[in-house]
């Protein structure tokens, strides 16, 4: 497995907080399309490489249509992004397994990741506010409509579109 952690894009300077939806049209799309709330939890000193290794290997990647929001906050990054589905999020996943890997044997340990599916549309307006509460009801609630996990994913005209 590739590891990005030290790639092409190591010089590239990635803003602490991010919140215009880079990369995403805004358009009358109303295609649907997997909104995705991930807040990692890991040493502070290593994290920024790793956001920026996933942030690059997301940029690349066939099923992505786009970041949303990046934030870094000491211990914790905040990133929403939007993808074509659940498959193309499982193959990203399975590729950013290398770059935890590669974080793991820096620091010693696995970093904490909490994430959040709901169904949006293409076009539609994601805001941190509903990752936020998204995030929040999974962890309150478990896997539905509103929000679910890879493992227990809602087919698409499922899922609610409102937070």
């Amino acid at each position: 497995m590739r590891t990005l952690l030290r790639s092409r894009h190591a010089g590239r300077s990635h803003q602490r907080h991010h919140s215009a939806q880079h990369g995403v049209p805004h358009t009358s799309d109303r295609r649907p399309a997997l909104a995705e709330a991930l807040v990692i939890r890991g040493d502070r000193a290593r994290l920024t490489a790793l956001a920026r290794a996933l942030r690059s290997r997301a940029e690349d990647h066939s099923g992505h249509l786009g970041e949303v929001h990046f934030h870094h906050e000491g211990d914790r990054l905040h990133l929403v992004h939007l993808w074509r589905g659940p498959t193309a999020l499982r193959a990203f996943v399975e590729e950013a397994h290398a770059d935890l890997l590669a974080y793991r044997r820096s620091t010693g340990d696995f970093p904490t990741v909490e994430r959040a599916l709901w169904w949006s549309t293409v076009g539609g307006e994601v805001t941190e506010h509903e990752a936020t509460t998204r995030l929040a009801f999974l962890r309150e609630h478990g896997p539905g409509p509103r929000a679910f996990t890879l493992a227990s994913p809602v087919p698409v005209g499922r899922g609610t579109h409102a937070a």
